[in-house]
């Protein structure tokens, strides 16, 4: 059993050492003791000198998420294409290829500004 009040010790800090120099923190009860050593602090100056002088794993790097959009000249996607055939009344057929329904919706649009310049001019 331990005996309280204690010192615990933690490398680098302010005190002088043979090559290091360490800090002291003390603890006066079992709870403090506890709470200093999850905070990395050890109980003797060997110890902290050792964990001090231990190799650090290095970060593992994190790597940037692929990116999921495709790029802005990509061409649209069936899904994308037979989504604004939907949004503009056009009745799509599972044996439409993509350039068909493409077509279909340049004409739709074209007959869309053809209907809205008749209307600005009225």
């Amino acid at each position: 059993m331990t005996q309280f009040p204690v010192f615990l010790y933690q490398c680098p800090g302010t005190w002088p050492g043979d090559g290091y120099t360490f800090a002291i923190r003390p603890a006066s009860d079992q709870a403090e003791f506890d709470a200093a050593v999850t905070d990395g602090w050890y109980p003797t100056i060997p110890g902290a000198v050792e964990a001090w002088k231990a190799p650090q794993p290095s970060p593992t790097p994190v790597e940037a998420p692929e990116a999921s959009l495709p790029p802005l000249d990509a061409p649209p996607t069936r899904e994308e294409i037979e989504a604004k055939c939907a949004d503009l009344g056009i009745t799509v057929h599972h044996k439409h290829s993509d350039s068909t329904l493409l077509k279909k919706i340049d004409d739709a649009l074209a007959a869309l500004r053809e209907t809205s310049d008749g209307l600005d001019q009225a």
